[in-house]
């Protein structure tokens, strides 16, 4: 039994779950993180490719304006910004994926997350693979692999 962990973009998301539901995977916890890696919450106008979270566009938009609001209206525009345009927000918004499974269904589920989140540019995720002791099904007391299915 292994443990997954994927730290993936958040516009990601409905398609890794769309995908490992195609594979058959059924039990997947999704949660909200924010962190940084290699690009140091550094991102460029290039590489969001114009999908600026919500979040990302205010947070943006106030450091340009030094902190005034947005104009009426224009809340969720966001403002337009050259290609090559830095931004350096720290951390920056991901979602981390978890799943139990069993050995023989790692490499399926790997493979699948890494085809629907590779984009090719920086913040495509990390998927980490840990080995697991046991799993308890809380409502029967099952335990191993009878825990998973």
């Amino acid at each position: 039994m292994k443990q997954i962990i994927a730290i993936l973009r958040d516009e990601r998301v409905e398609d890794t779950k769309d995908a490992l539901e195609t594979i058959g995977v059924r039990g997947v916890t999704f949660l909200y993180v924010t962190g940084r890696g290699q690009q140091k919450g550094r991102v460029s106008a290039r590489e969001l490719g114009g999908s600026l979270t919500w979040n990302l566009r205010m947070l943006s938009a106030s450091a340009l304006s030094c902190g005034k609001p947005p104009a009426p209206g224009n809340e969720t525009a966001g403002p337009s910004f050259p290609p090559d345009t830095e931004f350096a927000f720290g951390f920056l918004p991901k979602r981390m994926l978890i799943i139990v499974a069993n050995d023989e269904e790692v490499s399926l589920i790997i493979q699948t997350i890494m085809n629907t989140n590779q984009t090719g540019r920086h913040g495509d995720g990390r998927i980490f693979i840990c080995p697991m002791i046991s799993a308890i099904r809380v409502r029967t007391g099952q335990q191993g692999a009878k825990a998973l299915s």
